[in-house]
């Protein structure tokens, strides 16, 4: 049976954790209908193994969302029944699964409480989750003022690690349930690039996009992630940086941790109790334990944080993990990246040394006599056929091998062409290798520290 929760006070710095195939999904909700789902998703302990019936404050939740949708609490009829005729298609293998959001909504009215049940078949997306999960500050979303922004924003947020994902623009529609009578120009304006200021103003990401053409039409989207911690609020404290310095004494260790107590719990107990832990466990560890105690606000704090620490509630070595599985992936990406501009600058140069040669042969070709050149023609055309038999000699590629031997054996025996083609490469080369450079440097902004 669904152990009821009474929320008190909403805690925007609560986890949102959910599935990939989850985060992946097909659905149509409005921003309000997004809000009140992630909220009520915030309120899941990494620990329960079923779910409760999550009581949402309604004034809370107007206040949280920074709205007044609905309007009114008449309305709240209305919101729920639509919410509940709102079905999301879930990604799996050989198929997918379609379910509601939520099992059931209950108004109360006299306590003016939302009382919400996440619908049974979502337990394997939002509970237990230990790999194969995107999980982010609920913050991060609740100024966000357009439905796909919230979108982008869980899609682009799975993909960080990696750094960058590629959609098809059917693909992106299809996904973000945008309307079919939107040509690319009205997404481009009316969601790309709002959600594109709107994530960069208050999230912990951004993203730029490349459009791929073919034969002028947009088919595809590259997008690249970025971290967006230096430019808001919402990265960690100065307190969890300055407590990662390898020059930390321990007493300085001590007091940047009883900076996050709460101070009718700094008793010398505790003092003595965290001293303790520093010798048995990593500050940063200690840290993360007094950092979950603190946004789950629990009645017994002490002994909640002891039990934290003991059972590892905010999973640091779990996130340890993870940020070593995604950076290792990063850097895999990098590197992959990498040596693809480096491919790039080879073909760039030898793109630039064949157009070198090409004028130079048109350019000793138009030297001669229409005799002369008609003859040198027939004589590189028998060598080819020799060396080539299995090409047609009427075909293409028997003209380019044919101005190929020319443009060697004309090259070898004079010295001006040579030193010409010598300066082509070098000319080929520095730029080659500056353009290399560009965009070496913001690919090492992309990816930051490896």
């Amino acid at each position: 049976m669904a152990e009821n929760l009474e929320v008190t006070k909403t805690n925007e710095n609560a986890l949102v954790v959910k599935h990939n195939n989850l985060v992946m999904s097909r659905y149509n909700l409005s921003l309000a209908e997004q809000k009140l789902i992630l909220q009520v998703a915030s309120m899941i302990e990494k620990d329960d193994e079923d779910f409760k019936t999550y009581t949402v404050y309604v004034s809370e939740y107007l206040d949280l969302i920074d709205s007044d949708a609905p309007t009114t609490y008449r309305k709240l009829k209305e919101f729920a029944e639509t919410l509940l005729k709102k079905p999301l298609y879930i990604p799996q293998d050989g198929g997918f699964l379609v379910c509601n959001w939520f099992a059931s909504l209950k108004y109360e009215s006299k306590r003016g409480v939302l009382l919400c049940s996440f619908h049974p078949d979502l337990k394997p997306y939002l509970l237990q989750l230990k790999k194969n999960f995107t999980s982010y500050r609920l913050k991060n979303i609740l100024k966000l003022k357009s439905k796909y922004s919230i979108r982008l924003y869980e899609i682009l947020k799975s993909h960080q690690g990696i750094g960058h994902i590629n959609f098809k623009t059917d693909d992106l529609r299809n996904i973000l349930a945008i309307p079919s009578e939107y040509k690319y120009a009205d997404i481009k304006r009316q969601i790309l690039k709002p959600s594109q200021r709107e994530l960069k103003k208050y999230t912990d990401i951004t993203f730029e996009f490349k459009e791929i053409k073919r034969t002028r039409r947009v088919v595809e989207i590259q997008f690249t992630i970025l971290s967006n911690l230096n430019e808001i609020e919402n990265k960690a404290d100065k307190s969890d940086t300055d407590i990662r310095s390898t020059n930390a004494t321990e007493q300085e260790i001590l007091d940047k941790l009883l900076e996050l107590i709460p101070e009718e719990k700094q008793t010398n107990n505790v003092k003595t109790l965290l001293l303790n832990y520093l010798k048995q466990y990593a500050s940063d560890y200690v840290l993360s334990q007094i950092q979950y105690t603190n946004d789950h606000k629990p009645k017994e704090w002490l002994a909640y944080l002891k039990q934290a620490i003991k059972e590892d509630y905010a999973s640091y070595y779990a996130n340890l993990e993870k940020e070593k599985e995604e950076k290792e992936i990063r850097k895999k990406e990098f590197e992959r990246r990498l040596k693809q501009l480096e491919e790039e600058r080879e073909t760039e140069i030898d793109i630039a040394i064949d157009n070198e040669k090409t004028r130079i042969y048109k350019e000793y070709l138009d030297s001669l006599e229409d005799k002369e050149k008609k003859e040198l023609l027939n004589e590189y055309l028998e060598k080819a056929k020799e060396l080539y038999p299995e090409v047609d000699e009427k075909s293409f590629e028997m003209k380019l091998k044919v101005e190929r031997l020319i443009t060697e054996d004309i090259i070898a025996e004079n010295k001006f062409f040579q030193i010409r083609l010598e300066k082509a490469k070098i000319k080929a080369e520095e730029r080659a290798q500056m353009l290399f450079e560009l965009d070496k440097k913001k690919l090492l902004e992309q990816f930051g520290s490896l």
